[in-house]
């Protein structure tokens, strides 16, 4: 049904009144409360687009005859696509997996590092733990395929002296492997136990040969990228990603990030906006965010993350964290892995703080916070913020532009904003203020400074 722009603008009239009827209406159908604001908040955003693409139009007579039943409708259906969006994405995982299981690849992707991330670090243990001329001796021979006399002839030693070398490693490298599976004797399970190293050492077989090709393939699974995307958001628009490893990612209106992940980590670069993580938890690859030179480093947590421009500045940016715990500090120049600034900080958030920084800051502030990242459920929150920063914020969801002259837009401001009430809140700005709203031929809004006579 295609809605005039009348209609549309008397539901986002009536939004505000009805808002607490939709939750509870959301609530029912999701069973979460958080799901359900977002639901709310995603039929207000639809609603205000609607708005703006249908113009100035006008419908005489066309209105709705009860707001609140007509925006609960909309609610329950939008409910209704996330519940079978999530169907046709855990089809699509397990799809995935068994397509995988029945023709398994040894690229070094994703799924091969999900199959085989912990064998590896099996057989990485137990090949590290042999004399290294048993384990050259070991990996010339089972990865590259060369004959014992020549390996003999490399290594300077007698061909019986390779033959017990190899014995004694292989019967290392599988007893380890037997191990970590829980394996019991018998023919079957013992070819079984050949073919899985076989596959692993044809997975790992990038140069192993001695203490250089060991550094080699710790470098290279520190370095190669087993799987990367990158994803932004429109204007007006929250959007979910499901990460390969049960993480999840909520990009806020006009955000962007870049995601990679290595076999020993896992890798966001936030480029722009804010972002909302939900990670799952994997002791052996930790998960890091680099935001506008922070590193925020965690195990498996809940955690909003928002880089906010300053003009000629540097961009601050803000972590909050909802559970868990997060490790943050700043980046060394030209540093995208591992090494912490020198001189800089490094401080663990927990459940309920939060952190604010600049490149040059000596010091981040902290802060407690009541809700990490309000975004989510249609709010915005300014601390010590300025009106032209909170109508930046604000012009990311809003159906028409607004800005600020100059001297207005350095005005201090600090409060909550509910986003689909901000227009109301931009024309109620003058009781606050020092300042007058405009509204141009356009349809923008400009605020200047009112003056004082």
């Amino acid at each position: 049904m295609e809605l005039s722009a009348s209609f549309t603008r008397a539901l986002l009239t009536g939004f505000d009144r009805a808002y607490a009827d939709l939750v509870r209406v959301a609530t029912r159908s999701t069973g979460s409360r958080d799901e359900a604001g977002e639901l709310v908040h995603e039929t207000w955003l639809k609603l205000a687009e609607h708005a703006q693409a249908s113009g100035q139009a006008e419908a005489a007579g066309d209105q709705p005859d009860d707001t609140t039943a007509y925006l609960a409708v909309m609610t329950q259906h939008l409910a209704l696509d996330a519940h079978r969006r999530r169907q046709r994405h855990g089809r699509y995982v397990e799809g995935a997996v068994l397509q995988e299981q029945l023709a398994p690849s040894h690229a070094p992707d994703v799924a091969d590092s999900v199959m085989y991330r912990q064998a590896l670090a099996v057989l990485e243990t137990a090949l590290a733990g042999l004399p290294e001329r048993s384990r050259a001796a070991f990996v010339a021979h089972r990865i590259h395929g060369d004959k014992q006399p020549l390996i003999a002839e490399r290594l300077g030693v007698s061909l019986n002296t390779i033959e017990r070398d190899l014995i004694q490693a292989s019967a290392c490298v599988e007893d380890a492997l037997q191990r970590w599976r829980g394996s019991h004797q018998g023919s079957a399970r013992r070819a079984g136990r050949r073919r899985s190293l076989a596959a692993l050492l044809s997975f790992a077989g990038v140069g192993l040969g001695g203490h250089l090709g060991w550094q080699q393939w710790q470098l290279y699974r520190q370095q190669h990228v087993q799987w990367q995307a990158r994803w932004q958001s429109p204007r007006g628009q929250q959007v979910r990603h499901a990460l390969p490893d049960g993480s999840s990612l909520l990009l806020d209106a006009l955000s962007q990030a870049q995601l990679q992940y290595f076999a020993a980590r896992r890798s966001v670069q936030l480029l722009q906006g804010a972002a909302f993580f939900e990670v799952a938890r994997d002791e052996n690859r930790p998960f890091e965010v680099q935001a506008a030179g922070l590193r925020i480093t965690v195990l498996g947590t809940r955690f909003g993350v928002e880089i906010t421009p300053m003009g000629r500045g540097p961009s601050r940016v803000s972590v909050q964290v909802e559970s868990g715990r997060v490790r943050v500090e700043p980046m060394a120049e030209g540093d995208t892995i591992e090494t912490p600034q020198d001189d800089g900080f490094a401080h663990t958030l927990e459940a309920g703080q939060a952190l604010q920084w600049a490149a040059g800051d000596r010091s981040p502030e902290l802060s407690s916070v009541e809700s990490a990242a309000s975004w989510r459920h249609g709010e915005l929150v300014f601390q010590h913020a300025t009106l032209g920063q909170a109508l930046e914020r604000l012009a990311r969801y809003a159906p028409f532009a607004m800005e600020a002259t100059p001297d207005a837009a350095r005005l201090p401001l600090s409060g909550r904003v509910r986003i689909a009430q901000a227009q109301a809140w931009i024309q109620a700005l003058p009781r606050a203020l020092p300042v007058q709203v405009q509204q141009q031929s356009d349809g923008s809004l400009l605020l200047s400074r009112r003056s004082r006579s």
